[in-house]
């Protein structure tokens, strides 16, 4: 349950073909992304499909069982960020990150993951970054996690991440990008 919990606050699936393969320059851009997450931190594993929708001003994530059901549903937007899951919990908190601390008990750096999805470290933020010989993003080493990107929607230097495998101290997640919208 606890994992569960921390698969919804970490992030807001049939696998398709891509259908926007470059990503805007700007860092304030609006997504939506479907694919599959793992997560595992200790010995728990947890899986998931997910769905995102980042707008300028406000996300919905939606994390999806097996047969396509929505197990939990997280919503930020200027007035707090809120998780309802499918066990009819409601946590609300002013932001993401204390919607994390409030429901798992630590925090992750969410508003860093809308820039890391779409290959760009967080703005005005201390960042180590490595790049492939087609210039993409290979690792980024921000606010204490790596992000390592290891498929992108083709070979420019602006096509979008398709898979990033990301770690923090015992945690590791795995995301599978499968159609950007």
């Amino acid at each position: 349950m606890r994992l569960t919990i921390l698969m919804l606050v970490f992030l807001a699936g049939c696998a398709s073909a891509p259908v926007i393969v470059h990503r805007s320059a700007q860092t304030d851009a609006t997504f939506v992304l479907n694919g599959r997450i793992k997560i595992k931190q200790g010995t728990q594993h947890d899986s998931s499909g997910i769905h995102w929708e980042h707008g300028k001003k406000e996300d919905e994530l939606l994390l999806l069982g097996p047969l396509g059901y929505t197990a939990g549903r997280i919503h930020k937007d200027e007035q707090g960020a809120t998780l309802d899951d499918a066990y009819g919990k409601h946590f609300a908190a002013p932001d993401a990150e204390a919607l994390m601390q409030k429901s798992v008990g630590w925090q992750l750096p969410l508003n860093g993951l809308q820039y890391w999805v779409v290959g760009m470290p967080v703005p005005e933020v201390e960042a180590r970054v490595e790049r492939n010989s087609n210039g993409q993003i290979s690792l980024l080493k921000q606010q204490g996690w790596e992000i390592r990107y290891t498929r992108y929607a083709g070979s420019k230097p602006d096509a979008l991440p398709m898979q990033l495998e990301m770690s923090f101290e015992e945690l590791d997640v795995l995301l599978q990008i499968d159609e950007w919208k």
